[in-house]
């Protein structure tokens, strides 16, 4: 089947941003915008109308989708040229005959994409496209440009910029993701336009064993390396997180391990029984290409924890500490809790330090279950011990929500309340107000 090796290159960005495709010839204009919606992190083909209008202007023709420049050219001409729609136009004679032209998407943003013909190849047959390579995280929609996405990638890397958590919350309501080669592979089966030339296929029963273009379906588990330390990883990023998707984690194992973890090694992975009851054993399930702690799964709190940390910055440790939470009963230790420690051993349990310990688990898991509700957490706390009276529980209350400030929660994807204070306009730490009840009793 006949095919085109396209580079496709954002231009005038400080960043390099490109992608290599390969695409099935008789593909319409308006399938090359799908393409290129779909290999960067734009929108419009994940929504039921296109967000913005494209145009690509050749020598003698103006294409675009764009309906207002058609209504208003009543004579099929625009800016002297012949305007065409993209729908039922091909691209192959003009890609062809010019080898190379430009894209412009968005025409607010006026996103510029170099299309580029690097080859023309007789032996890909599979009816949709393929991406081959890439480089660089591209921009989110409508974040204004070039100008403005380099405005936007200044504050999104800047915790003491006022916007810097609006940002990140923009960022991940607009789908800003890094390159993911085997996903988005993936996606580009749903764009389909010709039919799979099985017969030329090395495959069994439909899954590819060989291909040049599109690699392999089957993945050899042996073969990939420190499986044992990716499952600890996992444990502990769930641990720490609650949630945490497919995609992140393989982000952070990656960059503490100088490794490739692909996604379509970690789905082989995830196939695995051993592995897989391995994680649960951990406490560790999946949900929606997330990995999920059981007790989210048993609270059925999935969608509250996601829409309360929705948006927010991951805090990752380095590799040592990180590996930490691996241990279900693992809590970071402060100043506080030693503080409260002392207090008490000395008030409520005779100088045994072991006992008050037990109760600092017992606060810290509540605080981590509870996220930041104050109130439910001194409910609990006075609860389990026999306050004197108010006072005495006053006296507690700063140490306590000193505790609260600096215990690590899932809501804030691992950061502490008085972390997440320190970032751009990310509010103010809880603080202590005087309690009139004890236990119930006044």
């Amino acid at each position: 089947m006949k095919a085109y090796i396209l580079k496709l290159t954002f231009e005038d960005m400080e960043s390099t941003v490109w992608r290599r495709v390969i695409l099935p010839a008789g593909a319409t204009f308006n399938r090359l915008h799908e393409l290129i919606q779909r290999v960067t992190n734009f929108q419009s083909e994940w929504t039921d109308i296109a967000i913005h209008s494209f145009a690509i202007e050749l020598e003698d023709v103006f294409i675009t989708d764009n309906d207002g420049i058609h209504e208003e050219s009543t004579d099929k001409k625009f800016a002297g040229k012949t305007l065409r729609r993209p729908a039922s136009l091909k691209i192959d004679a003009y890609i062809e005959k010019y080898g190379a032209f430009d894209y412009e998407y968005d025409f607010g943003d006026s996103w510029r994409i170099h299309i580029e013909l690097e080859e023309t190849v007789e032996d890909y047959y599979f009816g949709y496209p393929t991406l081959l390579a890439g480089e660089g995280t591209a921009p989110p929609e409508d974040v204004g440009g070039v100008p403005g996405y380099a405005h936007f990638l200044n504050i999104y890397h800047d915790p003491t910029h006022p916007d810097y958590l609006e940002m990140h919350k923009w960022a991940e309501s607009q789908k800003y993701e890094p390159l993911d080669i085997d996903w988005t592979n993936q996606m580009l089966k749903h764009m389909s336009y010709k039919k799979n030339e099985w017969a030329h296929i090395h495959h069994e029963r439909y899954k590819i064993i060989s291909d040049k273009y599109r690699g392999t379906d089957f993945i050899d588990v042996e073969k990939i390396m420190n499986k044992d330390l990716i499952s600890e990883y996992i444990i502990a990023c769930v641990s720490l997180y609650g949630i945490v998707s497919f995609s992140k984690f393989r982000e952070i194992y990656n960059e503490q391990n100088g490794a490739s973890l692909t996604t379509n090694q970690l789905s082989a992975l995830l196939d695995t029984p051993d592995f897989k009851l391995y994680l649960e054993k951990g406490h560790v399930y999946t949900k929606y290409h997330n990995f999920v702690h059981e007790t989210v799964k048993v609270f059925d709190d999935f969608e509250r924890l996601s829409a309360e940390a929705f948006g927010k910055p991951y805090y990752v440790p380095a590799q040592d500490e990180l590996l930490n939470y691996c241990d279900g009963f693992f809590i970071e230790r402060t100043p506080q809790q030693e503080q409260l420690r002392d207090m008490l051993a000395k008030d409520f349990f005779k100088g045994d330090f072991s006992l008050a310990e037990q109760e600092i688990y017992e606060l810290v898991s509540t605080i981590q279950a509870l996220g930041n509700n104050l109130n439910h957490v001194i409910e609990s706390f006075s609860t389990r011990l026999d306050f004197k009276d108010t006072q005495q529980l006053n006296r507690y209350l700063p140490v306590v929500i000193g505790i609260m400030n600096t215990t690590r929660i899932r809501e804030n994807r691992g950061h502490t309340p008085h972390e997440l204070a320190q970032m751009g306009s990310g509010g103010q730490p809880l603080s202590a107000m005087p309690v009139s009840m004890v236990n119930g009793r006044t």
